[in-house]
């Protein structure tokens, strides 16, 4: 019996060398412990340890002496493998991208401006959506491709509804908040007010519901729920209903096919044994693990239409500045496809890398590390300076008669983009490194930037150019400082 509870106590001690090769201290690891489902009691109960924290500090101290040698480093991925998580995080970037694309069409269509008495525009509504929810669509799916890769589908349900629940409270708050504003500033009549914030409620229960239907990299289930969209919008359309009334029919199409097919999300696989339960970890520990990521995607999104916000409030706002800024931001939304995956290039990378530095070798760890993250500077370039070549080659030839004042636009806030879309890579990098706080101060700062410069002077574009160098710039020192302390690096897991 002595022997089965020694075995135990040394799968856990290694499931967080697994984990967490490189612990900083005993706090990470008593982190690590509780998500994996660990309580004072359960210690108690089957290893004799007072509490977590006590636990923590054995497992730091046996990983610090040697005792649970680190798991072997991550190989690169071959070329197949490499194509394979590109085409994954486009189908990621897509989620996002698609809709707004068919958002900003739809307006085109209805020719509104945010003042008209139909009430504020449908992309007005996705914009809010995408600053309250992406960043609980960061923590949902993290948390659950970790719980589903640990074969805890169930536990993976519980926690993704824990986020869920926090993003259905803020969405209500925001929608609160929009209404209030609305009203105040007199932006719509009250009724068209109402409509809008039910928009606002239904994306955001979209946003939610697709960010868990892709914890098992799902993204087919997306287009799945879409499709319905479009056939409900065009039945109700032939049966001469308003266009406004089609569009709500639509959205709850989407809706509900999205929310039918959440169960098999969390259903286990078939030939696959059950494993065994284990015990709900405190929500609180995992929120505080993944609060840095929430953040991250609210930050994200924020500054991503802070341009399109500001230039829709302008005191010279023209029409020809909104379609210029939608096509900029349909870029952004499909490059960051390239920001993921060189992220991802570098966590591939840096496994190899740290092995140096775990054998002595700090020197050729920063070097090794130095040409990882210009490679990955690189593929973010590259895979923005295509992107934006496409789709502006693309509207072009379907904007045949828009304005040159458009493409203006569109360069100039394609050009204030590249040094963003850098200093995201630099954030990912810092994440990678255990460092995520380096990098939400920088975007927060980065943020502010971009909102003051560009109403103050007017001038939208100015204002993400200020803050996207400011991000690069902050970012890029933040990165130099941590890859200089290898020390630090490797406590990345």
């Amino acid at each position: 019996m002595a022997s089965d509870s020694s075995r135990a106590l040394d799968d856990v001690v290694a499931a967080v060398a697994q984990a967490r090769p490189h612990l900083v201290d005993p706090l990470e690891a008593v982190a690590l412990i509780e998500s994996l489902g660990y309580t004072d009691a359960r210690m108690r109960r089957e290893f004799g340890f007072a509490d977590t924290r006590a636990f923590g500090q054995y497992v730091f101290e046996r990983l610090s002496q040697g005792q649970i040698p680190p798991p072997k480093a991550t190989a690169a991925p071959s070329g197949r493998g490499a194509l394979a998580t590109f085409g994954h995080c486009l189908g990621a970037s897509l989620v996002y991208a698609v809709p707004w694309l068919i958002v900003v069409a739809a307006d085109r269509a209805r020719g509104v401006s945010v003042a008209a008495d139909l009430g504020p525009p449908l992309s007005l509504a996705l914009m809010l959506s995408l600053v309250v929810c992406g960043g609980f669509m960061q923590a949902i799916g993290r948390r659950g491709r970790f719980y589903i890769g640990a074969h805890q589908p169930g536990l993976a349900a519980v926690v993704c509804a824990y986020f869920v629940r926090l993003g259905a409270i803020a969405t209500i708050a925001a929608a609160v908040v929009g209404l209030g504003l609305g009203w105040l500033f007199g932006l719509a009549a009250w009724p068209s007010l109402v409509l809008w914030a039910d928009q606002v409620i239904v994306f955001c229960a979209l946003w939610l519901t697709w960010a868990v239907l892709t914890v098992r990299d799902g993204h087919w289930r997306v287009p799945a729920a879409f499709a319905a969209g479009v056939i409900a919008f065009v039945l109700v359309r032939l049966l001469g209903q308003s266009a406004v009334l089609a569009q709500l029919i639509a959205l709850g199409a989407v809706l509900v096919t999205a929310v039918v097919q959440v169960p098999r999300v969390f259903a286990r696989a078939n030939g696959t044994e059950k494993a065994a339960p284990v015990p709900i970890p405190r929500m609180t520990v995992v929120l505080f693990r993944e609060l840095p990521f929430v953040l991250y995607g609210t930050l994200f999104f924020a500054f991503l239409f802070a341009a399109r916000l500001v230039g829709g409030f302008s005191r010279t706002a023209r029409p020809e500045y909104a379609l210029g800024a939608d096509l900029a931001v349909l870029s952004m939304l499909v490059a960051s496809a390239g920001v993921e995956y060189a992220g991802l290039r570098f966590a591939y990378h840096l496994a190899a890398a740290k092995e140096a530095a775990v054998a002595g070798g700090a020197d050729a760890f920063r070097r090794a590390v130095a040409r990882v993250h210009v490679r990955a500077l690189a593929i973010t370039t590259f895979t923005f300076v295509v992107t934006m070549a496409v789709v502006a080659a693309a509207a072009r030839l379907l904007l045949t008669g828009a304005p040159g004042a458009v493409w203006t636009v569109l360069a100039a806030i394609d050009v204030a983009y590249v040094p963003f879309a850098l200093g995201l890579l630099n954030a990912l990098v810092l994440f990678s490194c255990e460092r995520p706080w380096s990098a939400i101060n920088v975007l927060i700062a980065g943020l502010v930037v971009n909102l003051g410069a560009g109403y103050a002077l007017d001038r939208p574009a100015i204002g993400v150019l200020s803050g996207a160098i400011l991000i690069l710039v902050g970012s890029t020192r933040a990165v130099r400082r941590t890859l200089r302390r290898a020390d630090h690096a490797v406590a990345a897991p």
